[in-house]
């Protein structure tokens, strides 16, 4: 894709998603890596809501195999797509379905200079975790797989759901929660959060990680939305779903 095409994409993206429309960009013309994030990062100044954290999408196996991604990816959230305690959430167009998830909360900067970056200083950066529902779509009428175009496409993120704090977790706790969801009571899907790259802190590890190859880190309160630890569930307006996340508690919504 061209450079001066960058600008135009994005514009159109972040219109897309303000106003809950698709659009017809050919997403699958985007070159490289680079070059989707910084679509993905213009696209964000376009919405122009303050950022709340990051999204991850892709960081267990099985979801990968469902969106057709080689590698996770992330993205940055807006204000406006991070909601607590909300008991209903009305379905955009574009919708691939949601995440159960878990979302931390960070303590501190991190990394600092010269600091490892490693599971023992995530967890030492980290104030709390929370359980979670992240919200997956795409804004193009046309469904394109690979990195690239979900990338730029707002790392597929829509919004994330938030339940209740419940204060910090081990290393090996976080490890070994079992989740399950239930639709209209129903037990749909069984997970563990061990799916998410073996331990879900590794989540901020990763991101942390990527963040300091570009200069960047995270900040204090920023949260990290760690990616499924269950597939990628789809639904309908009109369901409810229900995720029991063991010690962190339980998070439900109504979609409309």
């Amino acid at each position: 894709m061209y450079f001066e095409l960058k600008d135009a994409t994005a514009d159109i993206l972040a219109r897309s998603r303000r106003y809950n429309e698709l659009c017809d960009l050919p997403l699958d013309l985007i070159s490289s890596e680079r070059e989707a994030y910084d679509i993905q990062a213009i696209a964000q100044d376009a919405l122009g809501f303050e950022r709340k954290g990051y999204a991850l999408v892709g960081t267990s196996e099985a979801s990968r195999r469902t969106l057709g991604l080689a590698r996770p990816i992330y993205s940055e959230i807006p204000a406006s797509a991070l909601f607590a305690g909300t008991k209903e959430f009305r379905l955009p167009p574009g919708t691939i379905g949601v995440q159960c998830e878990l979302v931390f909360t960070m303590l501190r900067s991190y990394s600092d200079i010269g600091e490892p970056i490693n599971l023992d200083s995530a967890a030492e950066a980290v104030l709390d975790c929370r359980p979670a529902v992240g919200i997956l779509g795409r804004r193009t009428r046309r469904v394109f797989t690979g990195d690239h175009a979900a990338i730029a496409d707002f790392g597929l993120h829509v919004a994330t759901l938030c339940g209740d704090h419940t204060g910090a977790l081990t290393s090996a706790d976080l490890a070994g929660i079992d989740i399950t969801t239930f639709l209209f009571k129903q037990t749909v899907f069984s997970g563990t959060s061990a799916s998410v790259m073996g331990n879900p802190l590794n989540a901020v590890v990763w991101l942390a990680g990527q963040l300091s190859a570009n200069g960047r880190q995270l900040q204090a309160d920023d949260i990290v939305a760690t990616g499924s630890c269950t597939t990628i569930l789809q639904v309908w307006p009109g369901q409810h779903l229900a995720a029991d996340f063991g010690p962190l508690g339980q998070i439900e919504c109504i979609f409309a």
